[in-house]
């Protein structure tokens, strides 16, 4: 009986590669030069240059070079200690630029603003959603690709040649396009034992998926790397904080207004190749997980049970200061929630309420319906919060929140936020929309909130993309 094989990022289960992932933007971990033949012809260098000024995705300033001179492989991978973070690699370009004034440094004598470290959240508790991977076969046939089946194992799959009957039939019957084919199952994918990955023929990929605060994106920001090393790095670090607490943390009990991720650059030695494909060994800059939260003494103090575990991006993403925004969805950028501990509600029984019970009576008191609040605190906390004591105490505090705007206003906050989740539309990037369109302090004033509940119910005759290009063309200028 074969013994099973190593459980990791390069032999255990990750994210199918059949769904892909729609992403707002990519970061990538490094850049590409021109080779020294290409330095040597003057209009080449000159549109090398244009492109990097211009914030272009290296392949584009390949294809210009090769259209305007004819010119193959004028350029190889280099690596560096920052990131690109190209235009052309966001559906708003305009977002690439704000990333790197945000986050970005002058370092080194460089004068020249680069992202060398920035912070992220991750959008769920599954590292399959968070890191997709796969190995795949490129550049001559058959082309190898990692699949995952019904039983959870990985195998190795492929498509399989015509036969000779096909081809045959093809002919007679004069077919341009033969139907689908299935996919042929080769055996388990293995690296550790396979002969192409051993050659190099098949190489990994992966998609870290995350959000950045205080970018508004409609969609998941990527940072693909082609590098197993690091991405065992930064899954192990992911899975050991997820083993630990339960959840990948969105904010810090002790820092709420500060990041717990960041993804940054270390030196470590590494295997490479140069810009003739020669093997070398040497200390490359390789992308690394960094956490700036306390594990040790959440254990301690028995705090991971509070942490949350938000089913849709939390509310802070789109706030200047990355502060929590505790009840208020849409919430107007600025606009700080404050932190306060819930207030029991009286009631005239000698027996006490029950914490549910407690919190319905709050409900009924700010005039909600029952069942929009319910469903509201699913979409604000997560499936299952009334299992939870600390979320239903967080459920308390964000009607305490909402109360403070007035049970009109409250009551339309609630019906929006139902609305719009159920439009498939996360909420920091419709609060960006909401704040963009009707100002600063919408969620305070009830006509206003009448025009954007109005304005979503439109949306209910329109797909999920119309929605998101219409909340797009008017960000676009900004």
């Amino acid at each position: 009986m074969n013994a099973p094989m190593r459980m990791s990022i390069l032999s255990s289960r990750a994210a199918s590669t059949d769904q892909q992932v729609k992403h707002a933007g990519k970061i990538r971990p490094g850049i590409k030069v021109l080779t020294k033949k290409a330095q040597q012809n003057p209009k080449v260098v000159q549109i090398y240059l244009d492109g990097v000024a211009n914030r272009l995705k290296f392949s584009e300033i390949e294809k210009k070079i090769k259209d305007a001179t004819g010119m193959d492989d004028a350029m190889y991978p280099r690596n560096t200690s920052y990131f690109t973070v190209a235009a052309s690699d966001f559906g708003m370009p305009e977002i690439a630029s704000r990333i790197v004034d945000l986050y970005g440094e002058i370092r080194d004598g460089d004068d020249e603003k680069r992202l060398y470290r920035f912070p992220v959240v991750f959008h769920s508790d599954d590292l399959n959603d968070v890191y997709p991977n796969r190995f795949k076969r490129h550049g001559r046939g058959p082309n190898y690709e990692s699949h995952y089946g019904d039983d959870g194992v990985r195998y190795c799959r492929y498509l399989p040649d015509l036969t000779d009957e096909q081809k045959v039939k093809q002919r007679i019957q004069r077919i341009k396009k033969m139907p689908r084919r299935e996919k042929a199952v080769r055996g388990p994918c293995d690296p550790g034992s396979c002969a192409e990955f051993q050659q190099g023929q098949c190489k990994f990929s992966g998609r870290l998926l995350f959000y950045i605060p205080q970018i508004p994106s409609t969609g998941l920001l990527a940072m693909e790397t082609s590098s197993e090393y690091a991405a065992e790095g930064i899954w192990t670090d992911l899975q050991r904080i997820l083993d630990a607490l339960g959840t990948l943390p969105r904010m810090n009990p002790f820092k709420p207004d500060a990041p717990v991720f960041y993804i940054t650059k270390v030196l470590e030695p590494r295997v490479y190749f140069d810009e003739h494909g020669q093997k070398k060994t040497g200390n490359q800059w390789v992308p690394k997980l960094q956490a700036d939260i306390d594990v040790g003494r959440l254990l301690q103090t028995g705090r991971p049970q509070a942490l949350p575990t938000p089913s849709t991006p939390v509310a802070w993403l789109a706030s200047p200061k990355g502060m929590p925004q505790a009840a208020l969805l849409p919430t107007a950028p600025g606009q700080v929630v404050a932190d306060v501990q819930p207030t029991p509600v009286q009631h005239d029984s000698s027996q006490p309420l029950d914490p549910i019970n407690q919190l319905l009576a709050q409900v009924e008191k700010l005039g909600l319906e029952e069942e929009a609040a319910l469903e509201y605190f699913n979409i604000k906390i997560a499936q299952g919060w009334e299992d939870n004591p600390q979320h239903i105490a967080r459920a308390s505090k964000m009607l305490e929140d909402l109360a403070r705007v007035g049970a009109e206003c409250a009551a339309m906050l609630v019906s929006i936020t139902v609305k719009v989740a159920a439009a498939e539309i996360d909420g920091p990037s419709f609060t960006q929309f909401a704040f963009t369109k009707y100002g600063k302090g919408f969620s305070h004033k009830a006509d206003v909130l009448a025009r954007i509940e109005a304005e979503v119910d439109l949306w209910s005759n329109l797909s999920r993309e119309d929605i998101i290009a219409t909340m797009t063309d008017l960000l676009a200028p900004f």
